[in-house]
């Protein structure tokens, strides 16, 4: 017993427990690890096989051929990307997803593959993708800017706002794109008093000068006295000429006092003075309505400032980049035909 005593004291016993101690936190982690491994692998491979597709040979044969065949492939399938090709590039990500054991390679082909649907349109594809890679990796933030902005496209206004909380707790804010999916959000409130919801909207728009157009629209469409309320704060009205374009009747009286809109219905006739407009192409339209037999009209593009890109229709995100706020008005004149000269035979 006495012998016992004394070994136990001996510091080299204190040295033999912690270095067991260790050991067995070490074999726990390491169990542990190779059991989230395994479960993120039988993971990835049941969504992989939600995917129906046939196996492509080519990249089959360069699979088996190949001393890097990751790296050979995801070059082809991203220029496919980049070309628009994206069902040829799906079924080599899909064929490579098949192929692939190794889980980091999983990882890197299932974003790809997700970014590829989110191009394609099949957004519900890219966001199940999207949810499964943070699963494993919570802290993608590109991932979870795509699925930011699934969600978003989506109409899952609620669910994009929460991801925006967690890109904000890495990234810092993001007021202005949290602004705009709570306005979006307030839009698609049905069960709220319109009321309540126009001085919402209007609360938060106050704060965001990127979610002028949205907020104009709505009210717009219901409440015309709090659409000009608004309009007539903002000084340069270039970037809403597409807005005000189509206003049958705007209230002479009450825009008086500001130029810009005045010049923008000066352009089509409706303000008959001699007054010259300060844009080129309003100026160009008041004097053709004026002067000439040719009328003219105005059709409308939308511009990213960010990549230069050019769309008939607007955005609030550009579809290029995914930059939000950048997309800018860009105005160009027409010849109006006159409709009743035309024959329907």
């Amino acid at each position: 017993m006495d012998s016992f005593i004394t070994f136990y004291k001996d510091p080299l016993f204190s040295i033999i427990i912690i270095i067991a101690i260790i050991v067995l936190v070490a074999i726990a982690d390491y169990t542990r690890n190779r059991f989230k491994a395994k479960k993120k692998k039988v993971s990835l491979e049941a969504l992989a096989k939600n995917f129906d597709f046939e196996a492509d040979s080519d990249t089959m044969n360069i699979m088996d051929i190949s001393k890097y065949p990751i790296s050979t492939l995801t070059f082809i399938a991203n220029i496919y990307v980049k070309n628009g090709n994206f069902d040829e590039a799906i079924k080599i990500y899909l064929t490579m997803l098949d192929k692939t054991k190794d889980l980091k390679n999983k990882m890197e082909i299932f974003e790809l593959l997700g970014l590829a649907y989110y191009k394609a349109g099949f957004m519900q594809r890219a966001k199940n993708i999207f949810i499964e890679i943070l699963k494993n990796n919570p802290r993608n933030l590109e991932v979870l800017s795509l699925l930011m902005q699934t969600y978003e496209i989506l109409g899952e206004y609620k669910n994009a706002y929460d991801v925006i909380s967690c890109i904000e707790e890495m990234e810092g804010k993001m007021d202005n794109v949290k602004n705009y999916i709570q306005i979006l959000m307030l839009i698609n409130e049905s069960l709220m008093p319109l009321k309540h919801r126009e001085s919402e909207i209007v609360k938060l728009n106050k704060h965001s000068k990127e979610s002028n157009k949205i907020t104009l629209n709505y009210l717009k469409n219901n409440n015309l006295k709090k659409f000009w309320d608004l309009i007539l704060q903002i000084e340069d009205i270039y970037n809403y000429i597409d807005i005000l374009w189509d206003i049958p009747n705007p209230p002479l009286q009450r825009i008086a006092s500001h130029k810009g809109i005045c010049d923008i219905y000066r352009s089509k006739g409706i303000i008959d003075d001699d007054t010259s407009c300060d844009i080129f192409e309003l100026e160009v339209l008041r004097v053709m309505n004026k002067f000439s037999s040719k009328k003219g009209n105005l059709i409308f593009k939308y511009r990213c400032s960010s990549c230069q890109s050019n769309y008939p229709f607007e955005s609030y995100r550009c579809p290029n980049c995914n930059e939000f706020g950048t997309m800018a008005l860009v105005l160009e004149i027409l010849e109006k035909k006159d409709e009743k000269n035309y024959s329907l035979l």
